[in-house]
């Protein structure tokens, strides 16, 4: 295993971003800005998610997320992400808008128009080595989904909205193919251990890899806001 995480440039950022945002704008949200905290934690799941072969939620209350798995279809990022980005809208054609809430099979979707976030980051990580497992996380803030909410978040689209053409890919179907549930509608006590632990293999993974002491400083701040919130539930 030689799990490698290609530094996501400036410009393959914006494109993202971009892209994301043109979804965004057929529903009246308003676009995301990408956020590096943000981004330094869905690189960390990535990395932890394909090093230990797993393929599930990280249970942060903070953030939304969304996880997309893919192998044997190269190694090209942007492409690759896109492709996340287009299986996760294509939801879209399982929601009801005239019956507007949580249903299975669209949390990805409407994770990732929800009108209310406002910033996002992205984690991809690739093992070369293994047909090129990659596993891609999105993560959002404020995060979205929540029950009795989506009206308002989850507007119609305007006009018509072509569903885009899937990514030409090889013909093996990437395996495992799990499609895992968004992150279950919050509640003030929920996974509180969880996220405990997830946010300290965060710290130990920045103090480890030598990342910069501000990253290791933002990571403790975010432990603190979590702890603070569960004090005040």
């Amino acid at each position: 295993m030689s799990i490698q995480q290609p530094t996501i440039t400036p410009e393959q950022k914006t494109e993202i971003t971009n892209y994301i945002n043109n979804y965004r704008a057929r529903h009246q949200s308003p676009p995301l800005t990408w956020d590096e905290t943000i981004a330094t934690f869905a690189q960390q799941w990535s990395f932890y998610l394909l090093s230990n072969n797993l393929f599930q939620h990280s249970g942060s209350a903070l953030y939304g997320e969304n996880l997309a798995y893919f192998e044997g279809y190269g190694n090209d990022i942007v492409v690759l992400l896109k492709k996340a980005i287009d299986n996760w809208y294509n939801e879209i054609t399982l929601y009801d808008f005239t019956n507007p809430g949580y249903k299975q099979g669209t949390g990805h979707f409407t994770c990732l128009v929800w009108k209310s976030s406002t910033k996002f980051g992205m984690g991809f990580s690739i093992d070369p080595s293994n047909n090129n497992k990659v596993d891609i996380t999105f993560n959002s803030e404020p995060p979205g989904n929540y029950q009795g909410q989506f009206a308002q978040n989850v507007l119609a689209p305007t006009g018509t909205t072509p569903i885009p053409l899937p990514t030409p890919t090889p013909t093996p179907t990437p395996t495992p193919t799990p499609t895992p549930t968004p992150i279950p509608i919050p509640t003030p006590a929920q996974s509180n251990k969880k996220v405990i632990i997830v946010a300290l293999y965060n710290i130990i993974y920045i103090i480890q890899s030598n990342q910069p002491k501000v990253k290791v400083i933002t990571a403790l701040y975010d432990l603190i806001k979590v702890v603070n919130n569960m004090a005040i539930v």
